[in-house]
């Protein structure tokens, strides 16, 4: 019995495999009467190329993926949820036409060669230098894996024109992004800053000859550049200073010198330039932020509920057939 389930299994996948070679394409499975057809499923699944790759790797699994039982109702398993995927694709292809948003293939295809074309333009390369690169790669030829693309684009553009018309009566008032901003206010801080320079300098006797000069009225920049190495730090924002001397240069005034301090490169002076106490932006200067930010946020909420029920539901009352291998349901 066993023997004859694995002959039966044999004979199954090497008539899923043949699929490929055969100039006439056969019907897999029927989704709400439209077919899906063999040449399609096998170069999404690509077995050949799965097997090829996996006999370079490792004989063994490629021999009990090939010649056992197991093996082969694996590689059943394998197509089947390729086949699943494609159904689901067609699923929403299919949904997109009922809501009448639906993708031709014309426009599936006019998408995918602008997009070849700007590829191989940014590469620099030719549509026929593609070619030979995917036939190289045992992607197959450039036909083919266009064959591809123009399937998964036009599911892409039939779930983006799915949420685009799902999503267009989103709206966000003044009053919620002002509810927003006051329950959010913190995030909209503006932490304390100040504006530092800085001489750094590897000897104690070099950083307090800096300072000796600037004391004589010096300017700081001049003579961190003639003795030692520093320059303009800019602005630096609370929090991003060693916590050791943070609070000394907060808390102390515009046009303050400090230091020496110790520090891993050896000795540092700072000046105090400008200083920045901590702020809120106001309401008007994130508002339109807030409101990008909410409306997104409503967009993408309207879209997850309303997609996980109707492709639930649609799924439900699709006839769908699927003749792979001998199977339907």
């Amino acid at each position: 019995m066993k023997k004859v389930i694995f002959l039966s299994l044999m004979a199954m996948v090497v008539t899923l495999f043949s699929q490929a070679t055969t100039t006439s394409s056969t019907i897999v499975a029927i989704v709400n009467g439209e077919p899906i057809t063999s040449d399609l499923l096998e170069i999404e699944a690509d077995v050949s190329n799965l097997l090829k790759s996996i006999a370079q790797i490792d004989t063994r699994f490629f021999n009990v993926l090939t010649g056992t039982e197991e093996g082969l109702k694996l590689l059943l398993k394998y197509k089947l949820e390729v086949l699943n995927s494609l159904i689901d694709d067609l699923l929403i292809q299919q949904l997109a036409e009922k809501e009448g948003v639906g993708v031709t293939e014309e426009e599936a295809n006019a998408e995918v060669e602008k997009r070849l074309k700007e590829t191989v333009e940014t590469m620099g390369i030719t549509l026929e230098d593609l070619d030979k690169f995917l036939q190289s790669s045992g992607y197959g030829d450039l036909e083919t894996f266009k064959k591809r693309l123009i399937w998964h684009m036009k599911t892409q553009l039939s779930l983006q024109r799915l949420q685009e018309k799902i999503t267009q009566s989103a709206t966000v008032t003044s009053e919620e992004a002002q509810k927003y901003y006051n329950e959010n206010k913190e995030s909209f801080r503006i932490p304390a800053a100040v504006h530092l320079y800085r001489i750094v300098a590897k000897e104690k006797n070099t950083i307090d000859e800096a300072l000796s000069r600037i004391r004589k009225g010096e300017e700081f920049l001049e003579v961190a550049t003639q003795v030692a190495t520093g320059g303009d730090l800019g602005w630096i924002e609370e929090g991003q200073l060693n916590e050791d001397i943070e609070s000394v240069i907060f808390d102390a005034p515009e046009g303050a010198i400090l230091g020496p301090f110790e520090s891993k490169d050896g000795f540092v002076l700072y000046k105090i330039v400008e200083k920045r106490t901590s702020s809120y932006k106001t309401f008007d200067e994130v508002k339109e932020e807030i409101i990008n930010k909410l409306l997104s946020d409503k967009k993408t909420q309207l879209w997850s509920d309303w997609f996980e029920k109707a492709f639930e539901e649609f799924k439900k009352k699709s006839q769908i057939e699927i003749k792979l291998g001998g199977s339907g349901k």
